[in-house]
């Protein structure tokens, strides 16, 4: 069971950074999420045999989104603060935290090369998080009040597919889109700057 503790994040915990070739290479000289994208798929196939592209794609991801959520850990436009990265299984939980009023959430994270694909509930395979959310971490959805969000996915798609979010879901998950990543990160020096710095120091 997940206990939400209030002191803030310093440390990177995703395996990726062990795992990975080389965290600096990811990030040098990228100011835009289409470059990290295109750095990503670059990256990727650089020693296939050892590291499968996929699985490094959705790795690098992974680790992108804790490093993010890390430098802003007091950000409404996320919702999600105090992340950890789940990765004991890969059963549709990704990571967990709290949400905007200090309740257990749920984090799933896709990487898709394509950012103007929707996510569909049966073909991303998204239903996982709600039943992972609740058997592992005791997460579900506040059915009394709309704006409680307990489930968040991040995603380098186009969002979620209409049908998806909202007779699937019923507009209980929230979904940041790449369309959101650009909005707040393109052309973001201190951001980039940050990660920059941060991954240096690992």
């Amino acid at each position: 069971m997940y206990t939400n503790t209030q002191t803030m994040k310093t440390i990177l915990e995703h395996n990726f950074k062990t795992k990975c070739h080389s965290l600096p290479a990811l990030f040098e000289g990228v100011n835009k999420m289409s470059q990290l994208m295109a750095r990503i798929e670059k990256l990727s196939q650089r020693d296939p045999l050892n590291y499968d592209p996929d699985k490094y794609k959705g790795d690098a991801f992974e680790f992108f989104i804790e490093l993010f959520l890390m430098l802003h850990p007091n950000d409404n436009r996320t919702g999600v603060y105090n992340y950890k990265p789940t990765q004991d299984n890969d059963n549709g939980v990704d990571g967990i935290g709290a949400n905007i009023k200090g309740q257990p959430c749920v984090v799933q994270v896709k990487y898709r090369s394509n950012p103007n694909e929707p996510l569909t509930a049966n073909k991303d395979h998204l239903s996982n998080m709600f039943v992972d959310g609740q058997l592992s971490y005791g997460v579900v959805a506040d059915t009394m009040d709309k704006k409680n969000f307990r489930h968040f996915i991040f995603t380098t798609a186009k969002g979620l597919h209409f049908y998806t979010e909202t007779e699937m879901f019923k507009n209980k998950v929230r979904c940041f889109s790449y369309k959101n990543f650009r909005s707040m990160l393109d052309n973001n020096k201190p951001f980039w700057d940050n990660a920059r710095e941060v991954v240096s120091k690992i």
